[in-house]
């Protein structure tokens, strides 16, 4: 965060979608590099928001998006939203005050294939309420940080261009390379396989269709109905053995009870003089 920047920041929700925590967004970031565990958030998808903080803490942009912990607590590592950039090419939202905010969602995402991993706030409700928690001020924001609209969100009607996205992220998968590129870049990739993945992936124009979505909402169903189910076999293996192991204990300390009980006998008998 810079002195003349926005401040970014990201709330977490429960299962009651009730705002429960923020932190700065390079505090997240630490977080997904394996830092820290969540262990509130164990064997969960977690509802956030990612927030751009303007002057007089007035919630200039917000990105509602989900990530994944692990039963350990643990983020997912393979999270990669650009959320800043999503910001910044979002539409304009709901008015609070001092101008529409941009808004990235489910239904209003600037990247289409990444509208997935987001969630739809539903009401201006939701939105009052991070502009709420924003202004408790918690993380100790600067009131005034110089922050102009302009210089941070483009323009409404700037073209989101596939070269564009690649950018964000070294390690993506799908760039678009330079036009007229014919030779192996960094990744020893070719501009014509760059090419045929993409169509492959997201059709000839570059856009995720309907149905890519709904086939890869489905991929992502079914992965997680199947860790479901190793989770659910691995704990009833555990179950069995340890039920198994307490079966012989009880059956070790039958025994021992049943020695036991003889030496008592025999004990008791000679002091009757019976032996």
């Amino acid at each position: 965060m810079s002195e003349h920047g926005p401040q970014e920041v990201v709330l977490f929700l429960d299962s009651e979608h009730e705002i429960v925590e923020e932190m700065f967004l390079a505090d997240f970031e630490r977080l997904l590099a394996g830092n820290e565990r969540l262990d509130r958030y164990a064997a969960s998808k977690v509802h956030a928001v990612y927030c751009v903080v303007g002057n007089g803490l007035s919630v200039r942009g917000a990105v509602f998006f989900l990530f994944s912990v692990d039963e350990n607590g643990v983020p997912d590592a393979n999270f990669n939203l650009p959320l800043p950039y999503l910001a910044q090419h979002a539409g304009v939202g709901a008015d609070l005050g001092q101008g529409g905010i941009r808004i990235a969602s489910r239904g209003k995402c600037p990247v289409p294939w990444h509208s997935v991993n987001l969630w739809e706030p539903g009401d201006a409700d939701m939105i009052d309420a991070v502009q709420r928690r924003v202004f408790r001020n918690k993380l100790r924001l600067q009131t005034h940080c110089g922050f102009r609209d302009e210089e941070f969100f483009a323009s409404t009607d700037t073209p989101i261009t596939l070269t564009e996205v690649g950018e964000l992220d070294a390690e993506a998968p799908l760039v678009t390379p330079p036009q007229g590129a014919s030779e192996r870049n960094g990744n020893g990739v070719k501009a014509a396989e760059y090419s045929a993945k993409l169509n492959e992936v997201f059709g000839a124009e570059g856009k995720l269709s309907l149905q890519d979505m709904i086939r890869l909402h489905s991929e992502q169903l079914n992965e997680a109905k199947a860790k479901y189910r190793e989770d659910v076999e691995s704990q009833q293996l555990a179950y069995l053995d340890q039920l198994r192991a307490a079966r012989e204990e009880i059956h070790a300390l039958k025994v021992a009870l049943r020695q036991e009980q003889g030496r008592n006998r025999r004990l008791q008998q000679m002091l009757r003089g019976d032996l």
